[in-house]
């Protein structure tokens, strides 16, 4: 019971700082970047795949309230994101679970967060990019709503299709984020084993 306490308290703390963090990288630092999955990561390798779920999905149907409070913009359409966030969770929970395998050298630490990286951003890309074109092509959505709407519309005024240019945007967004999301993620869940000591998950 003390462990399921446990996690349901990491999981409210970590759907909370991913929306802090959307704050911080969006709102005040102006940088079209997501990074709303680096606790979601850090929960998936510190207490495996349902908990990185509940956050990866939850995270996203808080996010519309969270956007209206705070932002004063209604955006229903967000919480279809919560797919990005589950593909990420499954994607990183795959290799995640061979915990053994990453401390076997710092070199093979690296290639597999990468590998994670490049595969969650690829899956990101393209779940990202059809829900952006769906969104784009019978909503009108905002640009605190859209980080990643400019550069969209920058690839339709060199006559690219909407949908292509919903992919293309989000190519170098994505890569970037993963790869901070990630490694970011991974540093935390370090530093929860070294204050809170080893999960009970395997």
């Amino acid at each position: 019971m003390k462990h399921k306490w446990k996690i349901a308290i990491f999981c409210i703390a970590s759907i909370i700082l991913n929306l802090l963090t959307s704050i911080l990288i969006f709102d005040v630092c102006h940088i079209p970047l997501f990074l709303d999955t680096i606790f979601t990561v850090a929960i998936v390798f510190y207490f495996g795949l349902v908990p990185g779920l509940i956050v990866g999905f939850f995270y996203n149907i808080f996010d519309v309230t969270f956007n209206y409070i705070v932002r004063g913009v209604f955006s229903p359409t967000n919480m279809c994101f919560a797919l990005c966030g589950i593909g990420i969770v499954l994607v990183t929970w795959i290799f995640a679970r061979k915990k053994k395998e990453f401390q076997i050298s710092v070199p093979i630490t690296i290639l597999y967060l990468v590998l994670i990286s490049l595969l969650s951003s690829f899956i990101t890309v393209f779940i990202g990019g059809t829900i952006d074109f769906v969104r784009f092509s019978y909503f009108d959505i905002p640009d605190s709503m859209a980080p990643i709407k400019r550069f969209t519309e920058s690839f339709v005024s060199q006559k690219f299709g909407l949908f292509a240019s919903c992919i293309l945007a989000q190519i170098p967004i994505s890569i970037t984020d993963r790869l901070i999301s990630t490694f970011a993620g991974y540093g935390l869940f370090k530093l929860y084993e070294k204050i809170f000591g080893p999960s009970e998950v395997s």
